[in-house]
């Protein structure tokens, strides 16, 4: 007679085996498959490989700027969340977990590490990270980018940067301590005009402006003025790296 729960058992393995070495295969040779019902920006292009879709790529792309003006996760979460932005997974409440795995996450700049995860048991289905039990593949290229390399590189700088400082990032802005005042050298502080009413609007002016005798005359500008002319200055540094590099 035959085991047949031996037999099954068997049989599970075989095909668990077969998925394992066809994924792995797909592995080697490159190719990329994404979780497209909750991945943020993608699609499954008719070629098999992850096509963008702009509708979503605009949340993706969003993130990424609000993390380099200065804002942590927790409140680019709750920013996405006031405004209605759905989730990757199309849930309304965004978490600050969720932001700062597609902050990280390599696929958005086209590149893509394969086999992060793999399966243990092939009865129990259970998934580990993988640190060197299995091989893993760096594809460069492999796919449309939805955000530059150079501003996924500086965010996960700037991420590393933060984490250095330790303890609670405020985040508030990350130009604080960076303006200088040309005039008595103190640093640019950020105040809030009319925090309760619809002309709330946030302001960078001479932490000394208002400090003692010798009170300091620069003006005080507008913080959407000092974005944009950051963003057109890291513009203009990605459109010039080249030159810079061999400088």
């Amino acid at each position: 007679m035959f085991d047949s729960p031996r037999l099954h058992q068997e049989e599970s393995r075989s095909i668990s085996e077969n998925v394992t070495w066809g994924q792995r295969k797909r592995f080697a040779d490159g190719k990329v498959s994404l979780p497209y019902r909750r991945f943020l920006g993608y699609e499954k292009g008719p070629d098999g490989l992850p096509k963008i879709v702009e509708s979503e790529a605009v949340t993706v792309r969003l993130i990424y700027r609000l993390f380099l003006e200065g804002k942590t996760p927790s409140g680019i979460a709750k920013h996405l969340t006031s405004n209605g932005i759905p989730t990757p997974s199309g849930r309304h409440k965004w978490q600050p977990n969720t932001v700062e795995s597609i902050l990280t996450n390599e696929k958005y700049k086209g590149d893509a590490v394969l086999q992060k995860t793999f399966t243990v048991d092939f009865l129990t289905k259970k998934i580990k990270v993988n640190e060197g039990e299995v091989p893993q593949y760096y594809v460069e290229n492999s796919h449309p980018a939805i955000i530059e390399p150079d501003v996924f590189d500086m965010v996960q700088f700037e991420m590393k940067r933060r984490k250095e400082k330790g303890g609670h990032q405020s985040g508030t802005s990350c130009f604080s301590s960076k303006i200088v005042c040309g005039e008595c050298g103190s640093f640019y502080g950020s105040k809030v005009w009319h925090s309760t009413s619809k002309y709330r609007r946030t302001i960078w002016q001479c932490n000394h402006k208002f400090k003692g005798s010798g009170k300091c005359r620069t003006p005080h500008f507008d913080e959407t003025i000092l974005k944009q002319l950051f963003l057109d200055s890291f513009n203009q540094l990605i459109t010039s790296r080249d030159e810079i590099l061999e400088n």
